[in-house]
Order: C-alpha cells, then sequence, then structure tokens
C-alpha cells in the first residue's frame, strides 16, 4: 500500500510539473516546431485569396522582430487596436483610412492549442520594406473582419 501511495504522488508530482512547463513555455512565447501550412486552394480560403480590401478603421503594420536584434524585421502583422507592444516589436505603422490590401494566400500554423489562421497579403503604397511577409488575421469562416476592412468591387 504504501509503494501505490508513493508512486501516486510522484505520479501527481511529474504531471503537475509537466503542466507548470506548458504553461511557462506558452507565456514564454514558445512555439510548436511544425512548420505553417498552405491552405490557399482550400475552402473557404480560396474564395478570399486574390480579392481586395479597403481599410476602413484603425489598423496599424506591427514589425515583428528577433529579439535581441530589434533592427532586423522577420514579418509585419496587420492589427486593430488595442494591438501589441513588447520587446518583439520594433515599430508601428499606421494604415490610413482607404488603404488597400490585397490577400495574396492562406496559412495554418499549429500551436500548443489549435491552429492559427492567417492570411498572407500585400498592402501597396504602405511604405512598408520590401520582401518582408505581411499577414491578416482572418474570422471563424475565412473573411477579414468586416469592423475593419471593407471589400473592394464584390
Amino acid at each position: 500500500m504504501l509503494i501505490v501511495r508513493t508512486f501516486s504522488k510522484w505520479l501527481v508530482f511529474a504531471a503537475g510539473g509537466l503542466l507548470v512547463l506548458v504553461i511557462f513555455s506558452v507565456l514564454g512565447g514558445v512555439q510548436v516546431p511544425w512548420p505553417p501550412t498552405e491552405t490557399t486552394q482550400q475552402k473557404p480560403y480560396a474564395d478570399f485569396v486574390g480579392r481586395e480590401y479597403r481599410v476602413i478603421s484603425g489598423v496599424s503594420a506591427y514589425a515583428w522582430n528577433n529579439y535581441p536584434d530589434k533592427v532586423k524585421i522577420q514579418s509585419f502583422s496587420l492589427l486593430p487596436p488595442p494591438g501589441v507592444g513588447n520587446r518583439f516589436v520594433s515599430y508601428v505603422t499606421p494604415l490610413r483610412p482607404g488603404q488597400r490590401v490585397r490577400i495574396v494566400s492562406a496559412w495554418r500554423h499549429f500551436l500548443l492549442f489549435g491552429f492559427h489562421r492567417y492570411y498572407v497579403v500585400s498592402v501597396p503604397g504602405a511604405e512598408l520594406p520590401a520582401g518582408i511577409p505581411i499577414t491578416m488575421e482572418m474570422n471563424s469562416d475565412g473573411s477579414p473582419d468586416r469592423r475593419y476592412y471593407d471589400p473592394i468591387g464584390q
């Protein structure tokens, strides 16, 4: 009986430690090592690829760096308020109302608690550096958020 009790205590201790490790990993920004998967050809995302949208409300481009190297920008994210502010963001460029955004491709990335789905977009005339990917969040139905983006010509 003593052996079972001791084993049970160690099992609970190990499970609790594993849970704490997972929580600190998520809070620390550790990502699952699986690469993103392109979903451009899948429905409903294929219906949105190639479409253009107009920014109608406060959206900004957040420049993500590879901390501690804050000069090298890895990607941009188009985010509505309140946005984010931490050591991984080098600078923020507000987009002007009427700015065009064109959806180029659709992607999903497996994270610890599900998938992160997003579009890679182009934002001509926004004066963002060329050759750096720009991402935009999507709603659960695959559409851009109508509070911030209005479709052009649809």
